[in-house]
């Protein structure tokens, strides 16, 4: 069997967005021929559930161990058991340490543990002999160290680029002048050296083809996807929502990256044409609204209908997706490249999707499956319309105004084995 090195720096327990990609592949590939080594970052508080250790079972995990670890959770609506009712964010006296730290270290924090680590990361590999390479970012430190290692070893590198680095929407963090000037020149090596690029979106693999066009890059587009073994069967659970209403449902909290202040807006706009009527729709999320998007929803005067749930264990999502009668998509409105990560659990979940997220590929995904329909972002109005049309029908018990056929076949396209099937005949090419 071949042999494939994963250099994944957030790999699960870890429970962020950028944990599970590499996941859902690494359970996989031994049914294509390829035997899947981990190279990660150790997670010193997660703890893997009964089903991921038992999925993992045989895989090689290699962990390195950093002497501190300030990194923070993301938005998820999964629970991390064993830090629930706790704050893993660093203490409010170190915050502005830590932002200068960001600000000024080129490409990322975790590069100097990199640096320190890659002697003995290099002889992992030695030892493990791997057949391909695949880093993931960010961290983009991944892609670094990898760099490193491909040059070393004469193997074939597969960089995969989850979000845009230099060429993203938004600055993500505030970076000094130095650091965004390294992260360039550190892009430019990463798209020159690696044998491929493969992105999750094709609207981001178009970007970079274009941008390092004089490098004429080799790339390709391996979405995100979901993982039926990685769901308990929806069981009948207590009722979390109020039938009687509508329950539009976000699936992660409400942040930075997915503000709800486009819903805010949206939901003010029914309010005027109710005649002073309360709404008779709820909109569940799993998080505190940010100070500011709860003072915003509080002026506005629809702080009522937003409803905040107790996040829940991974293997529980289909439960609480089933009892939503409509999901809610958005992100950042300047994230044109981005496909937000949720879309593939509302996959999953088969119940009618709303996007006002901008990428045009999700419309496309929305349409050949059946699964719901994606408005303009800006088209307040118009999601406005929809949302009313939705709420009458509940209250009628008519199905909802949402094109929602569910083309099974075509849904079987974002299964995590179909996309890693895909993956492993890229390795095969380049062994």
């Amino acid at each position: 069997m071949k042999k494939v090195v994963l250099l994944a720096p957030y790999f699960v327990p870890r429970r962020r967005v950028g944990s599970w990609r590499p996941f859902k592949f690494a359970i996989h590939l031994r049914e294509f021929g390829w035997e899947p080594h981990i190279i990660t970052i150790q997670e010193s508080s997660g703890v893997l559930t009964e089903k991921e250790e038992r999925l993992l079972s045989g895989i090689p995990i290699y962990k390195i161990n950093p002497p501190f670890d300030f990194t923070q959770q993301s938005g998820s609506s999964l629970e991390e058991k064993e830090t629930e009712g706790k704050s893993r964010s660093p203490q409010t006296f170190f915050d502005p340490y830590l932002n200068w730290i960001d600000k000024n270290v080129p490409i990322d924090t975790w590069l100097p543990l990199f640096w320190l680590r890659k002697k003995s990361v290099l002889e992992t590999i030695e030892q493990i002999n791997p057949d391909v390479l695949w880093s993931t970012g960010d961290p983009w430190s991944s892609h670094w160290l990898a760099r490193q290692i491909a040059q070393k070893k004469n193997v074939p590198w597969v960089a995969d680029f989850r979000d845009p680095w230099t060429l993203g929407d938004i600055n993500l963090k505030k970076r000094s002048s130095f650091s965004r000037a390294v992260d360039r020149r550190a892009e430019r090596k990463i798209v020159e050296k690696a044998t491929i690029l493969t992105f999750t979106s094709r609207a981001t693999e178009k970007l970079y083809r274009n941008h390092y066009a004089d490098l004429e890059p080799q790339t390709a587009t391996f979405y995100n996807c979901f993982d039926m073994e990685l769901y308990n069967q929806p069981v009948e659970e207590p009722l979390l929502f109020n039938s009687n209403k509508l329950n539009l449902l976000f699936f992660g909290k409400f942040r930075r990256l997915s503000p709800a202040r486009p819903l805010v807006d949206i939901l003010a706009r029914l309010n005027k044409g109710s005649e002073n009527k309360e709404l008779s729709i709820s909109v569940h999320s799993f998080g505190e609204l940010s100070p500011e998007d709860e003072t915003y929803a509080r002026k506005k005067g629809v702080l009522s209908y937003f409803k905040i749930q107790d996040p829940v264990p991974p293997e529980k999502a289909l439960s609480v997706l089933s009892q939503a009668d409509l999901l809610w998509l958005s992100t950042d409105p300047e994230r044109v490249n981005i496909i937000p990560a949720k879309l593939w659990d509302y996959l999953a979940a088969r119940q009618p999707v709303l996007s006002i997220a901008p990428n045009p590929e999700i419309a496309d995904i929305l349409n050949q499956t059946g699964a719901g329909v994606q408005i303009d972002h800006q088209k307040h109005g118009k999601v406005a319309d929809v949302l009313n049309e939705c709420i009458l029908a509940k209250q009628q018990g008519k199905p909802l105004p949402i094109p929602a056929s569910m083309n099974k076949e075509t849904i079987k396209k974002y299964e995590a084995s179909q996309v890693t099937c895909r993956l492993a005949s890229l390795f095969d090419q380049l062994a």
